[in-house]
């Protein structure tokens, strides 16, 4: 492997991300970014890539693909427990994006490129749930269903694809998860329908902790009451308008680790990527600084 590589998922936006890869690997070619390139095969082959690369100790792995691919690589250098890690550029590719536009980072492909050859850098946080790992946000229970519903929704981009799945979730949800949190110095017990565990401002295209910040050492946690249907429906605009916090059914804070128990068990979520097994258990706890990113 090269001192930099690009791992390009060409399956993102249901295929049409291939024309995006041929563009911007000729842009870095012309602009003298010296690279070896890499493209996903199947599920999970991006952290395979980024394990071997972390191991190999590459010092720029650049991710040309969407949010799910992103966690993939991140998951891959990480679990490697090596002490060099490589730092993280991105060339937004996927539906949504939600990481690179909490960091700002540019959307339009030639910037994106710009960005990456200008090689300045900014330290993020990373969640860790269990043994997995997360940049932007983990979700059990309902947000995680409406995660898993969204992989049918075929052709639609942003947060009017997790609403078509939040739609089809509310229809058929019943009752909601026992849980017990304990957070730092906080107990949270009672029936809720969602929690979820933030690193940044934006998930599934929506801001639903708007005042989280990816490099302050906490999670911004968001809590929400399990509620009837109607409810759960006006909880989407409510959302639009970037007022849930207020809302008398959430309940928000900031842990810098966090441990849930809950019955049933229930599906969980990190960056949107939905998990097969169900849970009945998960301890949380924020890797502060954890990360190099290109800015």
């Amino acid at each position: 492997m090269g001192t930099n590589i690009i791992i390009a998922n060409k399956k993102a936006r249901w295929g049409l991300n291939r024309s995006r890869v041929r563009r911007a690997e000729t842009f870095l070619h012309e602009h003298k970014f010296a690279f070896s390139s890499f493209t996903t095969d199947y599920p999970g082959h991006a952290r395979e890539i980024a394990a071997q690369a972390a191991i190999q100790k590459v010092d720029t792995i650049v991710v040309l693909g969407g949010d799910g691919t992103l966690n993939e690589v991140i998951n891959g250098v990480l679990a490697t427990g090596c002490s060099q890690i490589p730092r993280i550029g991105i060339i937004p590719s996927g539906s949504s994006n939600d990481f690179s536009k909490s960091l700002g980072l540019p959307q339009q492909l030639h910037k994106a490129c710009r960005t990456i050859i200008n090689g300045k850098t900014r330290y993020v946080d990373i969640g860790q749930a269990g043994g997995h790992y997360f940049c932007m946000a983990s979700s059990v229970g309902l947000f995680a269903a409406v995660c898993a519903e969204s992989y049918r929704m075929k052709g639609l981009n942003g947060s009017l694809r997790y609403i078509a799945a939040a739609l089809c979730v509310i229809r058929k949800m019943n009752s909601g998860w026992e849980m017990n949190i304990k957070a730092d110095e906080r107990i949270f017990h009672g029936t809720y329908g969602v929690l979820l565990v933030s690193n940044t401002p934006r998930y599934g295209g929506l801001f639903f902790t708007p005042q989280a910040r990816p490099d302050d050492g906490l999670f911004d946690c968001l809590l929400i009451e399990m509620p009837k249907k109607l409810e759960a429906l006006s909880l989407i605009p409510v959302t639009l308008r970037k007022t849930l916090t207020s809302h008398k059914k959430v309940t928000m804070f900031r842990t810098k680790s966090l441990s849930l128990a809950l019955t049933p068990s229930a599906p969980l979520s990190n960056d949107g990527e939905v998990y097969p097994d169900l849970f009945n258990s998960v301890d949380y706890k924020i890797l502060p600084q954890k990360l190099q990113i290109i800015c």
